[in-house]
């Protein structure tokens, strides 16, 4: 059985840790590493990888840390890993990159007691993708954060990651119909997930082994999460979290 932790999920940074009682992945590097060492209980021994999504700050700021700190690989697709050695601010430009293991499409990659198979997302990023994660214990879990669209459907999946970032009708009434307002609101339409889109991947994606979903990368402004665990669990009819 999978257990999930996050140690933050949001535009503040986001960071989270999955477990089947063989071996750990944490999923982005968003969050300070101080505080993913004390949710550890500074024990990384069953740690064997970190996985990113993509390059935005919120999900690999601290990814030097665990480069430096974490005998774990870092995997990432091409694009991802290029745009994160290109952030002055992340301080990669002299680190090796040895430790970076390449993500390709729909290629399965073993990791530990997992298999992970990256696939594609739609963001404004080079190589943006989300990860269909199975076990040795015939677990599978899907995970999706920052992406206004996914084309693909999962069979068999027992446990759901995935965005709910923004309620459309909140954003259409709290942001403004001036030049500023207008521009905010297609960047979020055109990089994340809303709740309609969270209900219509549920719905195409649940089956007899849900077991549990997780929401995540809530908007602070945009959001409800109060209503958005309601409305997701009338859907799928399992425990709905929220990170």
């Amino acid at each position: 059985m999978i257990k999930i932790k996050a140690f933050g999920s949001g535009s503040s940074g986001n960071g989270y840790l999955i477990d089947d009682g063989h071996s750990q992945l944490i999923i982005e590097a968003g969050v300070p590493f101080a505080k993913v060492q004390e949710m550890m209980q500074h024990n990384f021994t069953r740690l064997h990888g970190v996985l990113v999504t993509h390059e935005h700050r919120d999900h690999c700021k601290y990814i030097r840390s665990f480069v430096d700190k974490v005998g774990a690989n870092i995997y990432a697709t091409k694009g991802t890993t290029d745009a994160m050695f290109k952030d002055d601010v992340l301080g990669l430009k002299f680190i090796n990159r040895y430790r970076f293991k390449t993500l390709q499409y729909k290629q399965p990659v073993e990791i530990g007691s997992w298999t992970v198979t990256a696939f594609e997302t739609m963001h404004d990023v080079a190589e943006p993708c989300g990860f269909l994660i199975d076990n040795l214990d015939g677990d599978r879990l899907v995970f999706i954060t920052d992406s206004y669209y996914v084309r693909y459907k999962f069979r068999n999946v027992t446990h759901m990651m995935i965005e709910a970032n923004y309620d459309n009708g909140i954003i259409e009434r709290k942001l403004g119909v001036d030049k500023f307002g207008k521009k905010l609101k297609t960047r979020i339409k055109q990089s994340h997930f809303d709740l309609a889109n969270t209900i219509e991947f549920v719905k195409a994606n649940k089956s007899d082994k849900l077991q549990e979903i997780h929401l995540i990368h809530l908007s602070d402004s945009n959001s409800n999460a109060k209503q958005f665990k309601e409305a997701v669990q009338r859907v799928a009819g399992v425990p709905v979290y929220i990170a």
